[in-house]
Parts: C-alpha cells; structure tokens; sequence
C-alpha cells in the first residue's frame, strides 16, 4: 500500500514538474490553453445555469385553476373544445387581450390562412393588430424615433421583423404571435402572468410566440439592447440568430435570470417576472394551446449548422475541453521527455568528458 502512495505521488510531482517545465518553455501556448480552457468551463456552467433557471420558471398546470385543469383534461378525453368561463384580470401586471400579427403586406399566403383566422377564432373578444412592414416602421418612427437609424440600418428585413415585436409588446404589451403559428384554444389563462417566453428545442426560449403587460422591464430591456448588438457575424442566418432573434434573447434572459436574484438560490418577489412557457403548452400535445405550420422562411443553407452546435452544445463544450486537456497532456509529456533526454545527453558527455581528462 504505502509502495502504491509513493509511486502515486512520484508521478504527481512528476507531472507537476513538466507542466511546470511547459509553461515556463511556452508561456504563450500555455496561456492561450488555459484560457480556452477557462472559458470552455465558464460556458458550460453558464449553459447549465441557464437551462436550471429556464426549468425553475417553468409553467405547469399547477399554476392554473384546478377548475380550468379539470375542464381542460375533459376537453382532451373528449377530443371537444374547452368549455370554461375565465374571468381576465385587469390590474397593470397582467396582459392584455391583444394579438400582433406581422408580415411584409396584407396579402397573406394561403398556407398561412387556417393559422393566422385561428387566433381570431380561438379568442374573438382579443383586438387583433396586423402589422405590415409599413405600417410597422410608421409605428417606430412615431413612438421610438431615436432607434430609427438602427431600424434602416439592418441588412436583413427578418431583423426589422424581429426587432418591432420588442416594441409593440413593451408599448402595447399583449400577445405576439408568428404567422406559422396557430391558436388551438382559449389563450386567456396565459395572460395572468406578467410576461411569458416559449422554451424551445434544442436550447433557450424562441421569439417566434412571446407575451408581456405593456412596459414590462424584461421586454424593456430587449428593445432597449437592440442598437448595442447590432453586428454582422459570418453569415446571414448567424447574424439574424445573434443580434435581434433567438440567441440575442437568450442573452438578455440569461441577464435578467441574474439580475434579478438575491443570492444563488433565492428569487426575489416581483411583479414583473418572466414565465417559460414549457413545451408540453407549445409543441405538439395535448396540452400546447398552440399549433404549428411550416415557417422559418429566412432560414439559409447556415441554420443546419447553427442548429447543429445548438443541439450539441453540452458535447462540444466538453469535447473542447477534453481535447485541449489532452493537447497539454502532449505537450507536456513531449517537453518532460525532451527535458530527460537533454539530462542524460549532458550526463553522458560529462562522463566522456571525465574519461579523456584522466589520459
């Protein structure tokens, strides 16, 4: 036993030594190791945390009505349309009965008919406003006139489109709903909470379907972020992704998810919070108050990659970080065998040395 402690702590030392001996050989190289290292870890705790804190704001049918829970179930097994009487709560928290639809004109595409008349039908007391790109940039000239040069500035229209359901929600509040988007019941239980996001696959939230009460500061500060994003990256689908879509919203949530705790573990008690909306509720199932249709029309030949490293992100960033430990593995034992090697070479030549000094 204390034979095996021995050996054990001689290849500690060992391995502490030429690691020692790498870095101080290769100070760029290793700190560069380190680094991606670090960051590589960094990442992944990031993404842990967020998906833990996505899983805890979670809604589940706990949170609705035991009434409304019961109506719903029967409404399923019966394969009926739900009937319930929801009493909507009007204080400045909730919100409010309004549904923004938008797209580049009023003529909308046939295969787009059965989901956009859907939302009408599903909740015919909600005001319905359709926003067409015109109509869209007048709304933010008149209400948002400084974040204008942005506005134009934007390479991409699916930008503009992006970035105008930011604004309607925080001026408006209300539901924001993508035109692939269909309205399988009622959505009134959905609007006592102050602001929801649908979480989605592989990772995140989506922009596709969101909610809030007007002013909400989580949808504030989205808008508010939008010019200090505003980059190209290296393609059009990364740059749409990063800047107004998707991963730029997971950004600002993962702000507000830290923002807006005390300590690690305690949230803190606020009116203005954010709701994920879990995917039993938005897929395909039972239980989804939504449908879907086929969408995604800006999608280019780079969303296959992207959504790729999305789906895979918990292999890649582990991946990453095995291979950069088993790079500075090599290294390290070729530098450690270099440094032995150039011991015994000194060694031999001070013995052949010895050797002809004694003649």
């Amino acid at each position: 036993m204390l034979g095996l402690q021995s050996w054990f702590v001689r290849r500690v030392r060992n391995a502490l030594t030429a690691l020692w001996i790498f870095i101080w050989l290769h100070p760029l190289l290793s700190f560069i190791a380190i680094y991606l290292m670090t960051y590589s870890i960094s990442l992944f705790q990031s993404f842990s945390g967020f998906s833990a804190n996505l899983e805890a704001h979670s809604l589940s049918l706990a949170h609705f009505s035991p009434s409304y829970v019961t109506a719903l179930n029967e409404s399923i097994s019966l394969g009926k349309p739900i009937q319930f009487n929801t009493t909507h709560n009007t204080n400045p928290t909730s919100i409010p009965r309004i549904i923004h639809r938008t797209f580049k004109s009023k003529d909308i595409p046939s295969e787009w008919k059965y989901s956009f008349e859907s939302c009408e039908q599903q909740n015919p007391t909600y005001e319905q406003y359709f926003w067409t790109d015109e109509s869209a940039r007048d709304f933010i000239a008149t209400h948002f006139d400084w974040f204008i040069p942005t506005y134009d500035a934007y390479p991409y229209n699916i930008q503009r489109v992006d970035a105008i359901r930011y604004f309607l929600l925080w001026h408006y509040g209300g539901i924001y709903i993508d035109m692939d988007i269909a309205c399988r019941r009622p959505l009134d239980p959905l609007l006592e909470f102050s602001a929801w996001l649908p979480k989605t696959q592989p990772y995140g939230v989506s922009n596709d379907l969101m909610a809030s009460a007007p002013g909400h500061p989580f949808i504030t500060k989205l808008a508010l972020g939008l010019p200090d994003y505003n980059r190209f990256y290296l393609s059009k689908y990364i740059t749409v992704f990063f800047t107004t879509g998707p991963m730029y919203v997971n950004h600002i949530l993962t702000q507000w998810f830290q923002k807006t705790r005390h300590g690690p573990e305690v949230p803190i008690s606020i009116p203005h919070g954010v709701t994920i909306l879990p995917s039993m509720m938005y897929d395909s199932t039972a239980y989804s108050f939504f449908g879907h249709t086929q969408g995604s029309t800006w999608h280019g030949s780079d969303v296959a990659a992207v959504s790729y490293l999305c789906r895979h992100w918990r292999e890649f960033t582990l991946g990453a970080m095995a291979s950069l430990s088993l790079v500075l593995a090599i290294y390290t034992l070729r530098i450690r065998r270099r440094t032995v090697d150039y011991s015994l070479l000194i060694n031999r030549l001070d013995e052949e040395a010895n050797h002809w000094a004694r003649y």
